[in-house]
């Protein structure tokens, strides 16, 4: 039986990995995680199986146990802690990275990194802090793979949504719906593109790339299609028949500044993130509601 361990398993990604890695009865799953961005409700349909097993605790304790494979998905996606404290949020991660590379070399494990696409944030000072550290992480990463022979990756993913994000989430898309089901506005300061991926393309590309002979590479798993926040938001205001209105604060559209690339994603491994914006909004809708809202 394998053996795998997911950080950060209580948040949003790793629900969501763990519900699909335990559709196979070979894998035993181990999920860590202290709560700090993420809601123990979580966990209820993951305790109800009896090959999953968690560990409350923080990154910088040790793993007393040993795995043959690592996702190491704690603290992506919520910049809260980092605006919160700047300094405290880059020490943490950079030594949560350094804590995660030795406890998969004693293993042997092999294990993946989750970052973004930072160029998004390149001309944008308040991000400065965290670009920095993410470019030493990927480093760090890097390097100590090569030094320990660790077969590592570092997957970049963007603008993940659907099922399993908690009521009060303050990313965009479940910040909207949520808004949508109460008849509030739904305020956009900027309108700007990104590429939104739903999280079940996003997590059969994990799993892909974590199955691959793909060693310390730096991969995109992307829907490769971009929209704007008003499109969305539009969609959410029509698929929920709500009396919210839509108030775009500046108008003046704007496309993403950057590009993934999912040459490894399409031509290595034969995947493609193809859930159409207008299905994955849709589902997402549909969870939330029967989560929140019946």
């Amino acid at each position: 039986m394998k053996k795998v361990l997911i950080t950060g398993v209580a948040g949003f990604l790793g629900v969501n990995l763990a519900l699909k890695l335990l559709e196979d009865e070979n894998n035993l799953i181990f999920g860590i995680d202290d709560f700090s961005s993420s809601d123990i409700s979580n966990l209820y349909k993951l305790l109800k199986n009896n090959r999953f097993n968690f560990i409350e605790q923080d990154l910088s304790d040790k793993i007393s146990l040993c795995v043959d494979e690592i996702y190491n998905l704690a603290g992506n996606g919520d910049k809260r802690g980092y605006f919160n404290n700047k300094f405290d949020y880059s020490y943490q991660t950079l030594n949560n990275t350094k804590n995660i590379l030795n406890f998969a070399s004693s293993c042997g494990a092999k294990v993946i990194f989750i970052t973004e696409n930072i160029e998004k944030y390149k001309n944008d000072l308040n991000y400065s802090i965290y670009c920095n550290t993410e470019k030493i992480k990927i480093d760090l990463i890097s390097e100590y793979s090569k030094i320990k022979k660790l077969n590592s990756k570092i997957i970049r993913l963007n603008k993940v949504y659907g099922a399993y994000f908690t009521k009060y989430d303050n990313r965009f898309i479940p910040s909207a719906i949520n808004k949508a089901f109460n008849n509030e506005d739904i305020v956009i300061d900027n309108d700007n593109a990104d590429y939104y991926t739903y999280s079940n393309d996003a997590i059969i590309g994990l799993i892909k790339v974590m199955n691959s002979y793909l060693n310390d590479e730096l991969i995109d798993i992307s829907s490769p299609n971009w929209s704007l926040k008003s499109d969305i938001a539009k969609l959410i205001i029509n698929f929920t028949k709500s009396k919210s209105n839509l108030i775009i604060k500046n108008d003046f559209q704007v496309e993403p500044n950057y590009k993934p690339n999912i040459s490894y994603l399409n031509n290595e491994l034969d995947f493609r993130c193809n859930t159409p914006i207008l299905d994955g909004i849709s589902k997402t809708i549909d969870y939330i509601k029967l989560a929140f809202y019946t």
